[in-house]
């Protein structure tokens, strides 16, 4: 609520960033982050995550010192890559912000409701504003907010990248001693884009302007409110429909007297012989929720099997793969948004290695091994291979390789 007013009142910049924008990416966020509730957005992002990325790799090629330092830091994020997808695809996209400390190069995860694009020059991102780090600070009395900002600007084909601090209602402060050690303004030659990787979730804005990513969830508000009103009728249907022994009060007394909780409840039937099971049918809601499941598959653009229960009896393994084609569809789409982010992440890296002098320069390439498991039958794959290397149309280096 207060990125507005940091820009117009600290940093005194104009943003490409509408208000809307703004008050759309923070919706996204508290609806993500939601653990009050049963959380569909959560759902998706977690099991496309691992589509995306189970069995795949990622290697910084070459050979230098270069590379060893950068290869060095994609495997530690590499690590976290489930983490990093999942909330691309929840929030809508997130920033991972490349920074030193130490002689180290560490990095730091930003959901896109923390982060203003002020300029943009093509896909390139030249002006950008964001929260950097929020500290919480308690005393003995009160706790004490504090904010950091970053700002990112290109003049001249050179950043000046500068550090604001306020408080949590957005006042400039001073400098906190534990951000001390942070130079407030740096300028770096030689660089044509903000120093992060932005990676968004590619499912469809349904706008011209393509700045920010919407969740997996967005636009199917509607069928995600009637899967919860549906859940809500099937616990009461539980609920009044408890089974339960009604027996006439006489019957509580006495030495063989029923227990006068649990199962049974006590009627004035006026019969002290009066028994009677009350077991009425149960309506099921099953089948409704597994057409709503399915609608909500249907808007979100994945195959049968997020949410909804998929009968593979009688299928083989090739029409189970064919069923999974629009799924890995939103995952190749992501695994190009990842490339893309991630080809920032690491020209950021370098920009950085080379400003803290942190190794000798030299070149690298980012390379990625992404499994089509989701697709592809691996026995019938190697029979292929196999047979091609039998006829002189696959070297035996390649089968190798495989």
């Amino acid at each position: 609520s207060i990125i507005e007013y940091i820009l117009n009142n600290i940093f005194k910049i104009s943003t490409q960033t509408t208000q809307k924008e703004i008050d759309d990416n923070s919706k996204y966020a508290k609806i993500y982050e939601g653990i009050d509730d049963i959380n569909f957005t959560s759902i998706f992002a977690n099991k496309l995550a691992n589509y995306v990325i189970s069995d795949s790799t990622m290697n910084i090629e070459g050979d230098n010192a270069r590379t060893e330092l950068l290869n060095m830091v994609g495997q530690s994020m590499w690590k976290q890559m489930k983490k990093i997808v999942s909330m691309s695809f929840g929030y809508g996209g997130v920033i991972i912000v490349p920074y030193v400390k130490g002689g180290k190069i560490y990095r730091s995860l930003v959901p896109q409701s923390r982060l203003t694009i002020d300029s943009m020059d093509g896909e390139l991102i030249t002006g950008a504003t964001l929260l950097a780090e929020k500290k919480i600070i308690k005393g003995t009395i009160e706790e004490k907010v504090y904010l950091r900002w970053t700002n990112y600007k290109i003049e001249n084909n050179n950043l000046v990248i500068t550090q604001q601090f306020s408080d949590e209602k957005g006042n400039k402060i001073p400098v906190p001693d534990f951000w001390k050690d942070i130079q407030e303004i740096r300028t770096i030659t030689n660089v044509d884009r903000v120093l992060f990787g932005y990676i968004k979730s590619p499912t469809n804005n349904r706008k011209a302007g393509d700045k920010y990513g919407v969740p997996i969830t967005y636009g199917c508000d509607a069928t995600i409110l009637e899967i919860k009103e549906t859940l809500k009728q099937l616990i009461r249907e539980y609920e009044l429909k408890e089974a339960f022994v009604g027996a006439d009060i006489t019957m509580f007394d006495g030495k063989n007297a029923l227990p006068k909780n649990g199962l049974f409840k006590k009627v004035d039937a006026g019969k002290d012989d009066f028994f009677e099971v009350f077991d009425p049918q149960f309506r099921d809601y099953s089948i409704r929720l597994q057409e709503l499941y399915k609608r909500l598959e249907h808007e979100v653009g994945t195959s049968y099997g997020i949410l909804s229960e998929v009968d593979t009896k009688n299928a083989t393994a090739t029409e189970i793969r064919r069923s999974m084609y629009d799924t890995f569809t939103i995952c190749d789409d992501m695994r190009t948004n990842i490339e893309k982010g991630l080809d920032d992440f690491f020209y950021a890296c370098n920009v950085l290695a080379n400003a803290y002098n942190l190794s000798a320069n030299g070149e690298y390439q980012v390379s990625f091994d992404w499994s089509y498991s989701l697709l592809e039958d691996l026995d019938s794959e190697w029979e292929q291979l196999t047979y091609g290397e039998n006829k002189g149309i696959v070297k035996k280096v390649e089968l190798r390789q495989w």
